[in-house]
């Protein structure tokens, strides 16, 4: 009897794998480097809105400004002009933010076309500064990246030279360096912070502040074989970039404590343990009851 053929054999293919046709992370891109706990396609989800969120108020204002100045005599030619003017905002729209395979579990990358991640960045955390509104249940951390190179010490020199001149060649400020790394052990966190603090107090007279005031942070996210380089302001005061923190809400949370049902969130010990409290204070009211009343009239005196 002849072997059943493959399905591979069968169709003439082999069978599609999707993962292969996503974005990878790599060098010379930029975007935002997203953490969570659990749920990795929500937290994706919660980033992506989020920036088209406030990307899109962003656009309606500049909108506003160029409708006010350009006027148009034909309704016709309106017409044409708007709905040419969508299509091209949904293609720009759909390219602005793309999601990345980083290959480490709860660490996803959005790449973008926005000119300045770190000020969309700032947009959003200020926001949620404000008016204390959670924004997120999934994403706890967003990183604005300005620019990704490969995870070694001479190319992460060669992309800062230029990186630190912009943010450290004007007056003195604070500084400080945050190195992370994830699945990779080949670049050396002492190296790389010697080397960068060489190339800013080059710069200037800047000085380090590790108390958490750093005017300036300096982020390296090595992820695997490449790393996320960026400079930004207020590190400290926006609770490193934490959402959740930023709006004061802790990370951990459970489903019943979302809800604000106090009760309903205790455990059955707890239970059964207020239920033993209740019974032993009915058995000692039934005890006082049972009293002759001249007992109880002495106590009642004294």
């Amino acid at each position: 009897m002849a072997a059943r053929p493959s399905k591979s054999s069968y169709y003439g293919k082999k069978k599609y794998n999707f993962k292969d046709s996503r974005n990878q992370l790599q060098p010379d891109m930029k975007g935002f480097l997203c953490t969570c706990n659990y749920g990795e396609k929500d937290c994706q989800k919660e980033a992506i809105n989020l920036l088209r969120e406030y990307s899109e108020e962003k656009d309606k204002s500049s909108e506003d400004i160029s409708s006010t100045v350009e006027e148009s005599t034909d309704i016709m030619d309106s017409l044409d002009t708007e709905l040419e003017s969508l299509s091209k905002k949904d293609n720009a729209d759909w390219k602005k933010f793309n999601p990345s395979v980083t290959g480490v579990g709860n660490c996803i990358f959005i790449s973008t076309t926005v000119e300045d991640p770190c000020d969309l960045m700032y947009k959003i955390l200020e926001d949620i500064e404000r008016t204390k509104v959670q924004k997120t249940k999934f994403l706890l951390r967003m990183l604005p990246i300005l620019i990704t190179c490969k995870a070694n010490l001479i190319s992460i020199k060669s992309v800062c030279t230029n990186l630190l001149s912009k943010y450290f060649s004007t007056e003195p400020t604070t500084f400080a360096i945050m190195f992370n790394h994830r699945y990779n052990n080949s670049v050396r966190r002492d190296e790389v912070i010697k080397e960068l603090a060489n190339q800013v107090v080059s710069f200037g007279q800047h000085t380090v502040d590790l108390s958490g005031g750093a005017k300036m942070t300096i982020i390296v996210e090595v992820v695997k074989s490449v790393c996320c380089l960026s400079v930004v302001r207020d590190y400290g005061r926006f609770c490193k970039f934490n959402l959740l923190s930023v709006c004061g809400r802790p990370e951990k949370r459970t489903a019943d404590g979302e809800n604000g049902d106090g009760e309903k969130t205790s455990s059955p010990k707890v239970k059964k343990q207020e239920e033993n409290d209740q019974v032993k204070e009915n058995r000692e009211e039934e005890n006082t009851k049972s009293k002759p009343e001249e007992e109880v009239n002495e106590t009642s005196e004294l």
